[in-house]
């Protein structure tokens, strides 16, 4: 079989062979065994470059036979470097082997094209994130609450884990939610309002946690390699609360 792929992870696996993690347009997450070229010319299959691969196999573990890139690769370093490793994290973490989600191809494909645009990091990781919820069906509800009542942009209302959003009133809770958010706020965050800031901080606050929760409290490795931001904002018994500014 062809397909474009993007090289997402590599790791040694026996002698002149290994292992890769490649994100298909065709095929979603693969794994597949690689065996390096003759010692004079070995080089590993490089990331951030698309590259057209053959493989076979029809076991979990494909064997890999060819790998052509069809464009030149894109140069990260610093920051964007950093991001670029933090979403390869999660693709490998999130994402089941072998099941077609073109739309995470494409949207792998925007973010490493926009970290190469000198544009803010931190929006494009957000909305990647996102993007990335929606795709494998576990998507963040920010326009209804866990009972299915509309979002009031003057209420304020308690997130959790397990129920969403819930109508806060002030009142003692038995259950210490993640934040608190205002309605407007919430609603800014469905619609991708990413340029306010109180969005954006939201956003970061938010993922945390359901990335979080998605990965059984396992952390994610390369998020110590972005800027540590501890939030400064208001808090309400202990814990952030987003209104609109």
């Amino acid at each position: 079989m062809r397909a474009a792929a993007y090289v997402i992870h590599t790791r040694p696996f026996q002698d002149s062979k290994i292992l890769l993690d490649v994100l298909t347009l065709e095929q979603g997450l693969i794994r597949g065994v690689w065996r390096l070229p003759k010692k004079e010319a070995r080089v590993i299959p490089g990331s951030f470059l698309c590259y057209e691969m053959e493989y076979v196999g029809r076991s979990e573990l494909k064997t890999v036979q060819s790998l052509e890139a069809n464009k030149a690769a894109f140069s990260l370093e610093g920051l964007p470097l950093y991001a670029a490793l933090y979403a390869h994290e999660l693709l490998e973490r999130l994402l089941p082997l072998n099941l077609p989600l073109p739309d995470v191809f494409y949207l792998y494909q925007w973010l490493i094209e926009s970290f190469c645009s000198g544009v803010p990091i931190a929006p494009l990781l957000r909305r990647f994130e996102v993007g990335l919820f929606t795709e494998l069906g576990v998507g963040i509800n920010m326009v209804s609450t866990g009972r299915g009542e509309l979002i009031q942009p003057d209420q304020v209302y308690q997130f959790h884990q397990k129920f969403g959003l819930r109508p806060y009133y002030g009142e003692t809770l038995k259950q210490i939610p993640i934040l608190f958010v205002e309605g407007r706020v919430a609603l800014d965050y469905h619609a991708g309002n990413w340029t306010d800031k109180q969005v954006l901080s939201l956003a970061k606050e938010l993922h945390r946690s359901w990335l979080d929760g998605l990965l059984n409290g396992k952390p994610v490795v390369a998020r110590g390699l972005l800027p540590k931001q501890i939030f400064q904002g208001e808090r309400h018994l202990g814990v952030p609360i987003f209104r609109a500014l």
